[in-house]
Parts: C-alpha cells; sequence; structure tokens
C-alpha cells in the first residue's frame, strides 16, 4: 500500500469523511461543515503521534490483535528483532489496518 493509501485508510476509521477521492478534498471529524484538502489529513505513516490518537478507536478487543500484530510486524526478519514498544509509525500503521482488516499487500 502507499503511505497515501494507508494514511486514508485510518483518517477513515478515525472519524475523517471523504467527500471524494478524485477531488482530493475531506470532511475532517468534529468540523462537518467544512471541506478540506486531502493533505489536511494526518500522516500516519510518519508520524507517531497521529498514530497515538488512532489507536485510541480501537477497542479493547482490537487492542489485544493490534498488540499481536505488531510482535510479529517488529519481529519479522526486516525489523531485526526490534522490540513492539519501540514500533516505528510505519510499523504501527500496519498493524493497525491488518488489525481492521483493511491492511492490502502490495502486488509482485
Amino acid at each position: 500500500m502507499s503511505d497515501l493509501e494507508i494514511n486514508i485508510a485510518i483518517a477513515g476509521m478515525c472519524g475523517w469523511g471523504f467527500l471524494s477521492k478524485d477531488k482530493f478534498i475531506v470532511i475532517p471529524p468534529n468540523s462537518p461543515n467544512s471541506v478540506q484538502p486531502l493533505s489536511t489529513i494526518p500522516d500516519y505513516v510518519n508520524d507517531l503521534n497521529a498514530m497515538h490518537d488512532a489507536e485510541k478507536v480501537l477497542t479493547s478487543e482490537q487492542i489485544n490483535e493490534y498488540a499481536d500484530w505488531l510482535l510479529v510486524i517488529c519481529n519479522s526478519a526486516s525489523s531485526k528483532n526490534q522490540h513492539w514498544f519501540n514500533a516505528t509509525a510505519s510499523q504501527r500503521a500496519e498493524a493497525f489496518l491488518r488489525t481492521i482488516g483493511k491492511w492490502k499487500e502490495d502486488k509482485p
């Protein structure tokens, strides 16, 4: 998935509404009468603070699955046995989307 696709998917779970993906305009949560460019959604892939906010929307059951995904992702060969609490924003974003069933594998 591209960074933009990841950010859009997480933003949707966090209450952002999308008027039109073709026109790149979004409706922020808490501002239903406001329409803004797509560039205003948080950069979940690169911002740990944004991911911290996203994690708050997960249910207690989802939090357990999210933690399991973080363990898998952080123990992958590419992460060299990194501990889950040092997970990058990108790793957290992947775990988040896997938890909610919206992760899409890149096609070779």
